[in-house]
């Protein structure tokens, strides 16, 4: 009698084990069609430079300097406007369909007059001037963002203040 308990209790656990492994497939799958590289296009809410103006902000730009990814060729500019995510889900602003990007992995957002740049607990993480983001930090001109294996340039000409002068 107790030979035959373990092995429904054995056949159980099995049962269990394979319904978690449908689970985590389900799931992974759902999330690579989720930010399928057709749906890019439409996911932008940031404008391009040269497009229509963005009515929140002050002109600054994120320059795209670096990408192995179609989706971001190098020399695309994004105009910045009170806050940007960036990310692999095709609801980010821009999207980095990559698996090496989080799903929300940063975000740049204006706070009392000047862009800050946060790191959304990526699993990779933001680098900032190639030094790891861990909290919330001020963006100057001329910053460099890299997120994986894409590079952005932050620019945001005629705000700052010349030290010398």
């Amino acid at each position: 009698m107790l030979a035959v308990f373990i092995m429904i209790l054995r056949y159980f656990f099995l049962l269990l084990l394979f319904l978690s492994i449908f689970k985590l497939i389900k799931w992974m799958v759902g999330d690579l069609q989720e930010v399928a590289p057709q749906d890019f296009k439409e996911s932008r809410s940031v404008h391009k430079a040269g497009s229509l103006p963005c009515e929140t902000g002050d002109g600054a730009e994120l320059v795209v300097d670096e990408s192995l990814f179609p989706e971001l060729k190098s020399g695309e500019t994004f105009v910045v406007g009170q806050e940007v995510l960036l990310g692999r889900d095709r609801r980010c602003d821009i999207n980095i369909a990559a698996s090496f990007a989080s799903a929300r992995h940063a975000r740049i957002y204006l706070k009392e007059g000047q862009y800050w740049l946060e790191d959304l607990e990526s699993t990779n993480g933001t680098f900032l001037n190639e030094i790891p983001v861990d909290k919330p930090i001020v963006l100057a001109n001329g910053d460099i963002i890299r997120i994986g294996s894409v590079i952005f340039r932050f620019v945001r000409w005629g705000y700052e203040v010349d030290a010398g002068n």
